[in-house]
């Protein structure tokens, strides 16, 4: 379970509900939408700091369609810009099909900023960079944010459980940051053979990968 509360004018959060079922839904829109290959460690897209966005722009909308798609199709809960390839402030989240969370809104988070924490919880974190690879992480058990939505308003707010954790994961990401970067020095160890192989590439998934760094398609 988790809850949330926001500071503000919420009703422009309905609307984009809305528009997210028809993404996710049959509607005209799905058509105009992408499936964006997803990068997986340890390409340097991932490491590096994102830029903040500083303007609303039609190429911006069709990149957070795209990423909700592509999101919703690999069964995630949340996607950063540069998991996508694309080093820009901005994650998509949504928790909504997770047992408890049914009632949690979908959220577009550009140039978020995490202004509080409190508390303290472990739960066991996996990644759609990361696939195969589940471990325990320790966080903030809440935390205070702001950020800009989809249409720029500006939003602050609370949030706990496990929409504070994915909050926490997806702006990690933004700051080139992974959640087994938590993980001790031992238990790293114990994941080097998993690591090496997603450095090759040498992983199969149910969505499309991005190819490894240094490695070039194959001519046909």
């Amino acid at each position: 379970m988790c809850y949330y509360k926001i500071k503000g004018p919420v009703a422009h959060l309905v609307e984009r509900y809305v528009r997210n079922v028809e993404a996710r839904g049959s509607s005209p829109l799905r058509s105009t939408l992408s499936y964006l290959p997803i990068y997986t460690y340890d390409h340097p897209v991932l490491r590096k700091e994102t830029s903040p966005i500083k303007e609303d722009t039609s190429e911006l909308q069709k990149l957070i369609r795209d990423m909700q798609k592509t999101m919703h199709h690999a069964e995630g809960i949340g996607l950063a810009a540069n998991q996508v390839g694309k080093s820009l402030m901005i994650t998509v989240i949504d928790i909504s099909a997770t047992k408890g969370n049914e009632h949690v809104l979908p959220l577009v988070l550009i140039n978020p900023v995490i202004t509080d924490t409190h508390g303290e919880s472990v739960f066991e974190e996996g990644c759609l960079s990361l696939p195969e690879i589940r471990e325990d992480v320790v966080r903030p058990e809440s935390i205070g944010i702001k950020f800009l939505s989809e249409e720029f308003k500006e939003i602050e707010m609370e949030s706990a459980g496990l929409l504070a954790r994915v909050m926490q994961h997806e702006v990690d990401h933004l700051h080139g940051k992974y959640f087994i970067d938590y993980l001790s020095p031992l238990k790293l160890s114990f994941l080097k053979g998993k690591l090496n192989k997603l450095r090759k590439g040498e992983v199969e998934t149910e969505y499309p990968l991005a190819p490894p760094s240094g490695m070039k398609k194959k001519k046909r």
